[in-house]
C-alpha cells in the first residue's frame, strides 16, 4: 500500500484516513481539500441520521437511530475537532479560533470563512503547506484508492456541505 500521508484521498479514503490515522494531530496542518472531504462525508452520514430519527420519530427504530446518532456523534468528535485545528494552522491561526462560535452569529460565519479560505503557500509557524500527489486513474486501480477528485469537485462540496448544515437543522427542528 502506498504512503496516504502524501496522497491527495477522495473523500472516502480521506475521511478514513482521518478518522483512523489521524484524529489525534493537533499540531501540523490540513489543506483545504482534506478538511471539506472530511467535512463532506460527516455532514452526509449526520444527514441521514437526521433524516432517518425524523421519519420514524417516537418509534423504537427512531430511538435506535437517535442512539446510533449519538453514538457517532461522540465518535467523530475528536477526529472533527483535530482536522479543524489542522486547518486552521494552514492559514497560520491557532486552533482556538474555534472557540469564536460561542459568539453569536458573527462567530460562526468568521470561523467557516477561515475554514474555507485557501492556506499559506509557503511554510509558517505550524510547519510546510501540505502538498499531495494526485491519485491517477492507473494508480487507483493498482491500489484500490479512488481517484482523486477536482477542485471544483471540492467546492461544490465545500456548498453542499453548508446547505445539508442549514436542511439538517431546520429537519432537526421540525422534529421537536
Amino acid at each position: 500500500m502506498t504512503d496516504l500521508n502524501i496522497k491527495n484521498l477522495s473523500y472516502v479514503d480521506n475521511f478514513k484516513h482521518s478518522v483512523v490515522g489521524n484524529f489525534v494531530n493537533f499540531s501540523t496542518r490540513a489543506s483545504r481539500s482534506e478538511y471539506w472531504r472530511f467535512t463532506a462525508v460527516t455532514v452526509v452520514i449526520g444527514f441521514v441520521f437526521s433524516l432517518l430519527r425524523f421519519i420514524f420519530g417516537n418509534t423504537f427504530l427512531g430511538s435506535l437511530f437517535n442512539l446510533l446518532s449519538f453514538a457517532y456523534t461522540c465518535a467523530i468528535f475528536l477526529p472533527s475537532i483535530g482536522i479543524a485545528v489542522r486547518r486552521l494552522h494552514d492559514i497560520n491561526k491557532s486552533g482556538w479560533f474555534l472557540l469564536l462560535p460561542f459568539i453569536p452569529i458573527i462567530g460562526l460565519v468568521y470561523v467557516i470563512y477561515l475554514l474555507a479560505k485557501p492556506g499559506d503557500v509557503g511554510d509558517n509557524q505550524y510547519g510546510s503547506p501540505t502538498s499531495y500527489e494526485v491519485i491517477t486513474a492507473e494508480e487507483a486501480a493498482r491500489t484500490g484508492l479512488k481517484e482523486t477528485p477536482s477542485e471544483s469537485m471540492d467546492q461544490k462540496a465545500m456548498i453542499a456541505c453548508l446547505c445539508l448544515w442549514v436542511l439538517n437543522i431546520w429537519i432537526s427542528f421540525l422534529a421537536l
